[in-house]
């Protein structure tokens, strides 16, 4: 039977991106196979299965680990921290950036490109005296077929509705049917690349925020130590701030400090890091 190849499976998942899944995840791992099993010519996901397990890892392996990426997500996510980027983080780093007029911005994991637009429409609206100074927002994700469509700029009803107020619907936004598409001005703020947490990292520039929400969840803690150790190297001193998810923290990692600030918290680096990290 196919269903003894499950575990090895789990394991390929886990090298190659980071998620941890078990038995107890058997139903999602058929529910987001099936189709892509059926759209590929097998019978069905065990043999699907099977299939990855006895062969090298290529193209359709990295196919069905994108599959089982979780890309939930909306616009203006968690109200409390974007109040907190408007009114106390983002203006602290202004303050600290304003001699270099440049402010770069990571946003990990980021989907279908709401959180990167969403922080480009927070600039735009609320800080005008950045119109002309370098701002670097970078988006990245594993999957690439989810950044094909978060370059696009172009949302469902359902995905507007979701978080994103009337006003920034109005002024930012064009209806095409029954979609809506970002404004260009917006989407030319934003730069998608694909970017693994878990493989080689490319060379970054160093970040004065970094967005890493919704993800380490997935992550067993070797794993989330060890992008954390990477993270802290990307970020731009101590002042650099990273956020992480509602349900998330810093753990145990003596890497960094945890900043609280009304609803939310933050972290910062408890001391700067004596390296810049590039390729491993």
């Amino acid at each position: 039977m196919s269903e003894e190849y499950f575990p090895q499976f789990y394991a390929l998942l886990e090298e190659h991106t980071g998620i941890s899944l078990d038995e107890s995840k058997r139903y999602l791992i058929e529910s987001r196979l099936l189709p892509f099993s059926k759209r590929d010519g097998h019978p069905d996901v065990y043999t699907l299965v099977k299939e990855l397990v006895q062969s090298p890892v290529g193209g359709l392996h990295w196919q069905a680990f994108q599959a089982l990426t979780t890309n939930e997500t909306s616009f203006f996510r968690d109200k409390h921290v974007f109040n907190a980027l408007k009114n106390q983080i983002l203006p602290t780093l202004i303050a600290y950036r304003k001699k270099e007029k440049a402010l770069c911005i990571w946003s990990s994991a980021v989907s279908a490109g709401q959180e990167a637009f969403s922080i480009a429409i927070l600039i735009r609206e609320h800080f005008p005296e950045l119109s002309d100074w370098n701002i670097l927002i970078q988006a990245t994700d594993i999957s690439e077929a989810i950044l094909e469509k978060a370059k696009t700029g172009i949302y469902s009803s359902s995905e507007i509705n979701r978080g994103l107020d009337q006003q920034y619907l109005k002024k930012y936004f064009q209806k095409q049917g029954d979609v809506y598409q970002i404004d260009r001005s917006i989407r030319n703020m934003v730069n998608f690349e694909p970017h693994n947490l878990v493989a080689a990292w490319p060379f970054y520039p160093k970040f004065d925020l970094i967005m890493l929400r919704n993800v380490l969840i997935y992550f067993k803690q070797n794993v989330k130590n060890k992008v954390l150790e990477k993270v802290s190297k990307q970020l731009n001193g101590e002042n650099g701030v990273l956020i992480l998810g509602a349900s998330e923290s810093i753990y145990t990692n003596n890497l960094y400090k945890t900043v609280p600030l009304g609803k939310i918290s933050y972290y910062q680096l408890s001391q700067s890091p004596k390296v810049c990290y590039g390729p491993d």
